[in-house]
């Protein structure tokens, strides 16, 4: 038996090297497709280069390369999926190339935006090109300084999220699961007048006094709440569409809400859709962590999260202002071991008062900017 089944066991092994490995055939599986390359491109984009940072109002680079086999005929620049500029022929570049220009930016805000070039060939031909743009803020922010004016209680069970001043009384909202709360107080004592309990299963957030209307935020439940400015009664409950709340303020038309990220939302106030947003950006690169604010005289000003630091933001372009640096404020005598981050901005119109507190902060305090707002 063994002179018979060495010769065939070695014939088996032969079979099996030569048939299809790891359960692949070389006949192609009906109803597949199979993979297609990309075609090659005819022109090469050497400018602007892969994710450039320019500030804004700088002149975009453009430089395309093509072999001497192709003629461009000419050339479509779109910013953000607008047409801002159109090269020719003769007229934005000569016979034979390459394609080189500066191609004015145009007046868009901070952030990132989508450059696109559609290239038409002599022949009939086309292709698209297409780069990542950063426009980072053009000015460096103005570094503000403040005097110290009063210091008033400040309930240290609060755990700050949103703070406003309205009619002689501060409006302030308190997070974390089990204690949320809206509440109305007594600047000069820091007594809490009125008060409304969130529910358990509720983080609160953000809140703002539009008209005779509170509006308050929660943080991951996708869920807000319109409350009337004198009962405190709940008028409606509204969702949104970002995955956080954050910072809430108002502009008197818009609701403005920060998740914090960069990025700032303008809000319907009667439907919490989003009309718009702008990314925020200082003169280096984007300025996260934004969460508390105050609309102040037509600008954003935003506590960022993990610093004593407050920003003010263009709400137009998103590019950072001025920064307020606000780190020993709150005395070491008068931190706890649950002491935690500034946070809360409130701004008196009418006295021109600016006032600021933190979570858990036993203090509010009343500081005068040296050179805003005016």
């Amino acid at each position: 038996m063994t002179r018979y089944f060495l010769p065939i066991l070695l014939a088996l092994i032969v079979l099996s090297s030569c048939g299809p490995k790891n359960g692949v055939s070389g006949k192609k599986v009906p109803g597949k497709q199979e993979r297609r390359s990309a075609p090659a491109k005819l022109a090469t984009m050497v400018e602007p280069e892969e994710s450039l940072h320019l500030a804004l109002g700088q002149d975009i680079p453009v430089r395309l390369e093509y072999p001497d086999s192709v003629s461009v005929d000419s050339v479509q620049i779109f910013l953000g999926g607008s047409l801002i500029h159109t090269l020719n022929v003769n007229t934005g570049f000569p016979e034979g190339g390459p394609v080189e220009a500066r191609i004015p930016s145009g007046e868009q805000g901070t952030g990132i935006l989508g450059l696109r070039l559609r290239i038409f060939f002599k022949g009939g031909d086309t292709e698209n090109q297409s780069r990542q743009l950063t426009f980072l803020s053009d000015q460096e922010p103005e570094v503000i300084g403040y005097t110290l004016v009063n210091e008033y209680p400040h309930d240290v069970e609060a755990y700050t999220q949103g703070l406003q001043y309205v009619d002689g009384w501060l409006y302030e909202g308190t997070g974390n699961y089990g204690t949320s709360s809206l509440r109305k107080v007594k600047l000069e004592s820091g007594k809490v007048e009125k008060i409304r309990l969130m529910d358990p299963s509720l983080f609160g957030e953000g809140i703002t006094v539009m008209g005779e209307r509170i509006f308050q935020l929660t943080y991951r439940s996708q869920v807000g709440f319109i409350f009337d400015k004198t009962s405190f009664e709940e008028i409606q409950k509204v969702y949104y569409q970002n995955k956080e709340g954050w910072g809430l303020t108002h502009n008197g038309e818009e609701l403005i809400m920060s998740d914090g990220t960069h990025v700032i939302y303008f809000l319907d106030p009667e439907l919490f859709t989003i009309n718009r947003q702008i990314e925020v950006y200082n003169h280096k690169g984007r300025v996260d962590s934004l969460n508390e604010l105050e609309y102040i005289n037509g600008k954003i000003w935003a506590n960022r999260y993990f610093t004593d630091e407050i920003v003010i933001i263009d709400p137009e372009t998103g590019k950072v202002e001025g920064r307020m640096d606000l780190k020993g404020i709150l005395k070491t005598g008068d931190r706890k071991s649950n002491t935690d981050v500034l946070n809360g901005i409130a701004w008196d119109g009418e006295g021109k008062r600016l006032f600021v507190t933190g979570k858990y902060w036993p203090k509010l305090f009343e500081i005068r900017p040296t050179s805003r707002p005016k």
